[in-house]
């Protein structure tokens, strides 16, 4: 992985994305839609905050927001939050790529 930082002291938010390369031309013969699909699913809770939506609400309590889109080649993965709060939105957002639960309630 690559990591890049950016830092503004005057800045009032923190922001950070994750892409991985995986996109629609991934998906095995006769699924069509599954690297979307997975997308979607990353949302539904980890191991370590395994309540459905509790990233995107997370991200609302701290006056932001977070989405996903999926394309040819590559899934993007970001989110935007007040700055006080990147530490924390970090460990739940590293939590999709290290702990996902992948429920059947999704």
């Amino acid at each position: 992985l690559e990591c890049m930082l950016v830092s503004d002291s005057e800045s009032h938010s923190g922001a950070a994305a994750m892409c991985v390369n995986v996109g629609q031309l991934d998906d095995p013969p006769g699924v069509d839609g599954l690297a979307h699909f997975l997308e979607h699913m990353l949302f539904l809770g980890t191991e370590k905050y395994p309540d459905e939506s509790n990233f995107d609400q997370f991200c609302a309590s701290c006056a932001g927001y977070s989405n996903a889109w999926t394309t040819l080649d590559h899934t993007v993965y970001h989110f935007i939050v007040a700055h006080d709060r990147l530490s924390d939105t970090l460990d739940r957002f590293a939590a999709f790529f290290t702990c996902p639960l992948l429920s059947e309630s999704g």
